[in-house]
């Protein structure tokens, strides 16, 4: 598509938020100062063609429903959200990222950096559509349906490029066809090949976020690689001291919440884990990585039974959560549930065998 055609579309969309027959919800402009933290701290550039949309509407949504409906009633965006195909805010991305950047999500092999999959709109299926940065993608990646279940190899393309999946979404009135195409292309063929690099030591990370810090001392981000840092060389007093300053600075990131929780957790404090792990389910509630995380902590405190309901929220939401059906297959072998612990291993076997 031209250059130009990102502004037609915002242009298209702007109308249509005019329009009473169309509920929708698009937040205020990004600031860019926002998007360029984002970008130099993952080493990672968002395409040209969302970031001129994150710059006139930070995300947002389009919704079915009835006319009364006031689309700027919390309530009524809370409650169809889960409904609809929503375009994440710079935050948001932020977060997402950063959650699946920790786990290495579907991209196990640690030479390739920056991590390459990059969300920016969650689905009702609780799936994902994601870019991928690399240099095969350029300025403009495609769009690709992240399924769960699947690997980057059978994530099809959805767009060639975010202005074309904007056009089919404003077309569709914010339901656009989602499924993604294999034969245009997947994911995994636009990850960069794999770079032999030393991985950053602990100390080195140290060094680094010590003259970062000197520079600006609410670098929160910095504040959390200290953490990580400080808890892989068993220093958890004073990796507790940078998380925690970490979650005063930027509170609403759930992510910063549950590396709290973790290295609570392996101090052996799993009452205070538990409370950050709380923290991160409410500000996140539908992501399964925080279910499972406060599912094992209260495993551990032999809070059995809302263990279990952490494990079937997280299951419900994904049913190829392998975390969550090992949890849950040990909480029945404790109660003696013999047939359903084998029923999960057996799903546990089916998932495994999926990811080799």
């Amino acid at each position: 598509m031209s250059e130009n055609s990102i502004e037609k579309e915002i242009a298209r969309l702007i109308k249509m938020k005019s329009d009473p027959g169309i509920l929708c919800h698009f937040g205020f402009p990004a600031l860019l100062e926002k998007i360029d933290r984002f970008e130099k701290h993952h080493q990672v550039h968002l395409p040209k063609s969302f970031k001129t949309f994150l710059l006139k509407f930070d995300g947002g949504m389009m919704w079915s429903g009835k006319q009364s409906d006031s689309s700027n009633d919390p309530s009524h965006l809370e409650m169809y959200k889960g409904e609809a195909v929503c375009l994440m805010s710079i935050e948001e991305i932020n977060s997402k990222y950063d959650q699946l950047k920790f786990q290495r999500w579907k991209v196990s092999n640690n030479s390739i950096e920056p991590y390459p999959v990059v969300p920016f709109c969650t689905l009702p299926n609780n799936e994902l559509l994601v870019f991928v940065y690399g240099s095969k993608s350029g300025d403009e990646s495609p769009v690709f349906d992240a399924c769960h279940e699947e690997f980057p190899s059978t994530w099809g393309m959805v767009a060639p490029d975010f202005t074309y999946f904007l056009s089919m979404y404003l077309d569709a009135q914010g339901y656009p066809l989602t499924i993604g195409n294999e034969e245009e292309g997947v994911a995994s063929q636009y990850f960069d090949e794999p770079k032999e690099k030393e991985e950053e030591t602990p100390v080195q990370i140290l060094q680094r976020t010590e003259k970062m810090l000197a520079e600006n001392p609410d670098h929160a981000f910095a504040h959390y690689e200290r953490a990580n840092a400080l808890k892989d060389l068993g220093e958890l007093s004073e990796a507790y001291i940078s998380i925690s300053k970490a979650v005063e600075l930027d509170g609403n990131d759930p992510f910063y919440h549950f590396i709290k929780g973790e290295i609570l957790k392996e101090g052996g404090e799993y009452r205070a884990a538990l409370i950050s792990y709380d923290t991160a389910v409410n500000l996140n509630p539908d992501d399964t990585f925080y279910l499972c995380c406060r599912a094992g902590v209260l495993f551990q405190l032999n809070k059995l039974k809302p263990s279990i309901d952490d494990c079937n929220r997280a299951i419900e939401l994904d049913s190829g959560c392998l975390l969550a059906y090992m949890i849950r297959k040990d909480i029945y072998e404790l109660r003696g549930m013999e047939d359903k612990a084998e029923i999960d291993q057996m799903m546990i076997d089916k998932l495994e065998q999926q990811d080799d």
